[in-house]
Formats: structure tokens, C-alpha cells, sequence
């Protein structure tokens, strides 16, 4: 939070989950700065609505200038590991047999998206995720897609 300086962790009452909230407008520019040039789903259309909304309220004149989806290598940066660990599922199952040793092992890694990101503005976008998908499986080195 140092480089947002901003934001509070919330406890909900009676619930099994923290929030991370951002309220006011300095953090919300600090996080928007930090994410632009970085995405690479069509989420980048949410991000690039919040840059409008900010632009339009920048009392310093200070505009932020949309840049374009991350099309870098998947390999140069952590994005894809952050990816994975937020969509992503790990599942590892197996039965021992009477000397103590796995059988009949299941495992799997699983990253799953919705085909198309619903976006909430009229302009015509491609808001498919089947590309980064097929990029992700290109640099995993998948062979079919089912």
C-alpha cells in the first residue's frame, strides 16, 4: 500500500473473507497508473472507462493517457503467475494402498475465464477471452483445444 498510499482492509462482520478498499480518488489514480499498459483481457475496457472518469475530474490538469493491451511475452513479467493464482485451481487426489503408497493418481491445473467479458458500454469492443487463452496455452505449450 506504500506506493498507493492508500486504502483500508475490511473485516466484514460475520463473514470468512477480508476486503481491500481504495475510496478515495488519489489511491483510485495511483492504482489506475500502476495498471495501465498492463492488462491483457478485455477488462482493460473497465480500466480505460476509469480513466475517463478520472480524467474528467482531475483538478491539477494531470491527465492519464489510455495505453494499449500488454502484448509482451508472457514469460518477461509475473502477470501470468498472479493470473493463475487468482483464477486458477490446483487439484491433486490419489488413494493409498494397503503398503501406504498413492495409487490411482488425479491431478490437474485449471484456469478458467467466461468466453466474453461483458462490458457496460455501447462502443462495439472485441471482448472475447479466447485470445489470451490461446495465448496462455501457446506458452504452455498445450497442445489441443477442446
Amino acid at each position: 500500500m506504500e506506493v498507493i498510499k492508500g486504502g483500508t482492509i475490511v473485516y466484514p462482520k460475520d463473514s470468512n473473507y477480508l476486503d481491500l478498499l481504495f475510496q478515495d480518488i488519489k489511491s483510485i489514480r495511483n492504482i489506475a497508473v500502476l495498471l495501465n499498459g498492463n492488462i491483457r483481457t478485455p477488462k482493460m475496457e473497465a480500466l480505460h472507462r476509469l480513466i475517463d472518469w478520472l480524467n474528467v475530474r482531475s483538478t491539477d490538469g494531470l491527465k492519464i493517457y489510455k495505453l494499449s493491451l500488454d502484448n509482451s511475452w508472457l514469460g518477461s513479467n509475473p502477470w501470468l503467475s498472479g493470473f493463475i493464482e487468482s483464477d486458477g485451481k490446483f487439484y491433486c487426489e490419489f488413494k493409498l494402498n494397503s503398503e501406504g503408497k498413492a495409487t490411482l493418481i488425479k491431478s490437474y491445473m485449471r484456469l478458467s475465464q467466461k468466453q466474453s467479458y461483458k462490458s457496460t458500454t455501447t462502443i462495439s469492443k472485441n471482448n472475447s477471452n479466447f485470445y489470451i487463452m490461446d495465448k496462455i496455452r501457446e506458452f504452455l505449450d498445450v497442445k489441443n483445444v477442446t
